[in-house]
């Protein structure tokens, strides 16, 4: 099973933003419908509807598994954006003479209205192509994820500012352990850090299946100390193998095969 990784969801800007605002509109229109009672039993409905969909899509986030639910988060987000027109609807043309003040409609109103914006970006989120103008926006703002607290890193002072330089240490194939590089334009900013860097081979398997496609979401040049590390290009397609650990195996489209950094990399 994929480890959650709560990680991959801060990497993503745009749907952590969103995230929030979906949060805070169910909140509010939660506290509203506890006061508005039993009057409508379908704001309950959507209310429990609206939870599991975002728990669910938190979910597939963080667990870099969106590939395989894209088509159940974007069927459920069509049932929810049914729902909270209904919603949103009923709640806005209340009137004071049979249900007597309105403020409690409208703050639930407030709320379906907030959630209502969020879902609909949602559905360019999870449903846009990889190749379209709106996820290459979206991925554009992806921050890299690296393991800059590693204590077995050197540490290099300049200044005030202390800075942890990433020392990769290969293992084999099965992505356990290997350490998680920093983005070339950081690399470059960083100074070396004493010490000799120490490299294992890889075993990387010719013959295995590549059942994952994942788009590059920086260029990356393979150190030249380790024959197995691939470089590529931002935007390029790689073949992947597995998309657990920090490194997977990848191919590229010229059919040279090796690992690249996952935290460089999504899945397609």
């Amino acid at each position: 099973m994929t480890r959650f990784d709560f990680g991959l969801v801060v990497a993503q800007p745009f749907f952590l933003c969103s995230l929030i605002l979906f949060a805070v509109g169910w909140f509010i229109t939660f506290i509203a419908t506890c006061v508005i009672g039993n009057i409508f039993p379908l704001f309950w409905v959507d209310i429990f509807y609206n939870l599991f969909l975002l728990l669910g899509a938190t979910l597939a986030v963080a667990t870099n598994s969106v590939h395989n639910y894209r088509l159940v988060i974007l069927t459920f987000l069509g049932g929810s954006l049914s729902l909270l027109f209904n919603c949103i609807n009923t709640a806005i043309y209340i009137h004071d003479p049979y249900y007597g003040t309105t403020s409690r409609f409208s703050a639930a109103a407030a709320g379906f209205i907030f959630q209502s914006f969020v879902l609909i970006f949602w559905v360019v989120y999870f449903g846009a192509e990889e190749e379209s103008a709106a996820k290459q926006t979206i991925n554009g703002f992806t921050m890299p994820r690296a393991n800059a607290n590693n204590n077995n890193n050197p540490t290099t002072t300049v200044g005030t500012t202390t800075i942890v330089s990433p020392q990769p240490q290969h293992h084999q194939i099965n992505m356990n352990g290997h350490g998680s590089p920093m983005p070339a334009h950081i690399q470059q900013q960083m100074p070396q850090a004493n010490g000799q860097q120490n490299y294992s081979s890889v075993v990387v398997a010719p013959t295995a299946e590549y059942a994952y496609k994942a788009r590059a979401l920086y260029s990356y040049e393979a150190n030249p100390e380790d024959n197995n590390e691939l470089s590529f290009t931002k935007g390029e397609i790689l073949e992947i193998v597995d998309n657990k650990g920090k490194w997977w195996q990848a191919r590229k489209p010229d059919g040279s095969v090796g690992i690249a950094p996952s935290n460089y990399l999504q899945l397609i």
